[in-house]
């Protein structure tokens, strides 16, 4: 075979083979959507705080594991701690000031209850003996006015008239006297019913400090909500993507420090053409190559179609628009989930992706 025929069978052959990946692309376009620009991505949790302070210690570094709840972050709080220990101290002081109240209280109320009830007894007791005199009195009174008739009529001597007159003196001396002691014996029992007004001023002391320790409370509880501020934790299971600031830097509210991310939780995140979109639904099949893995091919679905272009996305950069003979081209997010993601990966990855949409198209 000369060369001739030889050029030509090589020709034939390289025509053919064009024709046949012309009409794999040809076919290829009608069957998948393909979009070079996709990049993994996740959701980010930027860790900042809530008060000014300065950076005491930093628990984790970039890259480290982390659990919900485990400490990250803590700003100088000796002053807090310290704040806390003194209104504990202060607590404890108003505890036992109202416990020696009670206790005066209970004692003063017991003495008062004996009090009272000795004077009651008192005053029953001179009651009685006043009048036992007055009984007495009377009798003595009248056995002096029938001795003094006797002695007007001649009947019995004047010694016997002064005797019962000195009766009567004594006895009327004698009630006068303890009536005296009755009236005094009233009086210092209204003043015990007087100091009964004390206790109300002890439950009124009680209730004071019941108040002021109600307070120290509140403001301890106040402190540990700022200590908490200063104690920063995580509020997810996750990895430490990007530290932002470090120990000994003071930061104010709001300031992001580290980032988190849940290493569980990622996607494909495509931008598709808008001329292919009306091809895309929900669940289609994706194949995703990585340029990480080039040799490798990766599985998923499409979860979630956007509903606004990334012309109209913040950020958007070399995305938002590409140029198509003279006009702009506008791309859709498209999010795909993977099924069985590299065990290295990481935000920001990119990859290609391969949309089959041949179930929801068809050729004539």
């Amino acid at each position: 075979m000369d060369l001739k025929a030889k050029v030509k069978i090589f020709l034939g052959v390289c025509l053919i083979g064009a024709l046949g990946l012309l009409a794999y692309e040809v076919f290829f376009w009608f069957t998948h959507v393909y979009e070079s620009n996709a990049r993994v991505q996740t959701d980010f949790t930027n860790i900042s705080s809530q008060i000014d302070g300065k950076i005491e210690n930093i628990h984790v570094k970039e890259g480290s594991r982390i659990k919900a709840g485990q400490l990250l972050i803590t700003l100088g709080h000796e002053d807090i701690k310290l704040n806390i220990d003194t209104l504990r101290t202060d607590l404890a002081l108003e505890k036992a000031q109202r416990a020696s109240l009670e206790s005066e209280k209970v004692a003063f109320e017991a003495e008062l209850k004996s009090k009272l009830e000795t004077q009651r007894e008192k005053i029953r007791s001179l009651g009685t003996e006043y009048k036992s005199l007055e009984s007495r009195l009377k009798l003595a009174e009248k056995n002096l006015s029938r001795t003094d008739i006797l002695f007007k009529k001649k009947l019995t001597p004047e010694t016997k008239l002064t005797v019962e007159q000195d009766k009567v003196l004594v006895l009327q001396g004698q009630v006068s006297l303890l009536g005296g002691k009755v009236a005094i014996a009233k009086r210092e029992y209204n003043q015990l019913v007087a100091e009964e007004k004390q206790l109300d001023v002890l439950t009124n002391k009680i209730q004071i400090s019941d108040i002021k320790q109600n307070r120290i409370q509140d403001t301890i509880r106040k402190q540990k909500l700022i200590l908490g501020y200063r104690l920063i934790t995580s509020p997810i299971d996750g990895v430490v993507g990007r530290i932002h600031k470090f120990k000994g830097e003071y930061v104010e509210d709001g300031v992001d420090i580290l980032m988190l991310h849940d290493p569980n939780r990622y996607w494909i995140e495509a931008y598709v053409d808008e001329s292919q979109i009306r091809h895309v639904r929900i669940d289609q099949d994706v194949l995703i190559n990585f340029d990480a893995y080039p040799f490798e091919d990766y599985f998923g679905k499409v979860r979630q179609i956007g509903n606004i272009t990334t012309a109209k996305m913040e950020g958007g950069g070399n995305l938002v628009e590409s140029k198509r003979l003279g006009g702009s081209v506008e791309r859709v997010p498209v999010r795909i989930s993977l099924d069985s993601p590299p065990p290295y990966i990481t935000p920001g990855m990119g990859a290609d992706v391969n949309v089959r949409i041949y179930d929801h198209i068809r050729l004539w």
